[in-house]
């Protein structure tokens, strides 16, 4: 197994990705790499929304079918893909960085391609929902989510959407930390949380 070594400050916490990976998303050039992930397709459920916390329980007669909606299909991808996605990205990370940030590394390209790929098109899938969860409100334009957790899900896809631009950008595995970290910290809030358990 392999540990992340690298330590970020953000959001008013220490941030340690010391989260492991299985060896064999370390060595992508060995031939089994990180897998492609599969279209993610949502299904319906009996899925609810936690409405106990506040202010969410006095934000629940603002949500929308469309929200609600929402959230269970991000929460079913996140019960089915956000571990083998980030499991793909740390061991990419890992990788990357034991090979001295070379991007002409062996195998280097190759696992790149389908990091960010896994990347793009789970950031695509949450794309419109994380939007529809992540709201303005006029006439201060704060932004809020009325649903628990709907705003860790929207910025679990921006950061999913920085980690792939890095990684199109042959960034060291140090700059991309940045943004893995950060994905890992609304990661484990979500899954803490307990709000996807069921959906």
């Amino acid at each position: 197994m392999t540990i992340g070594r690298f330590v970020v400050k953000g959001l008013g916490v220490a941030v340690v990705a010391l989260v492991a990976a299985p060896a064999a998303t370390a060595q992508p050039d060995t031939g089994a790499g990180t897998p492609t992930l599969p279209v993610f397709e949502p299904y319906p459920s009996d899925w609810t929304p936690d409405y106990t916390p506040f202010p969410y329980n006095l934000w629940q007669v603002r949500v929308t079918p469309e929200q609600l909606a929402a959230e269970r299909d991000a929460c079913q991808w996140f019960n089915a893909q956000y571990d083998p996605l980030m499991n793909g990205v740390f061991g990419f990370q890992d990788f990357l960085g034991d090979r001295d940030d070379d991007w002409t590394a062996p195998g280097v390209q190759t696992a790149a391609a389908t990091v960010a790929a896994n990347l793009d098109r789970s950031a695509a899938f949450l794309d419109p929902r994380a939007h529809t969860l992540f709201i303005t409100n006029y006439p201060d334009q704060s932004q809020y989510s009325p649903l628990f957790h709907g705003d860790s899900i929207y910025r679990l896809w921006f950061q999913f959407t920085q980690i792939s631009d890095k990684i199109a950008r042959r960034l060291p595995s140090g700059q991309i930390n940045a943004n893995v970290a950060t994905a890992n910290v609304y990661g484990t809030a979500i899954r803490d949380s307990g709000v996807c358990d069921g959906a």
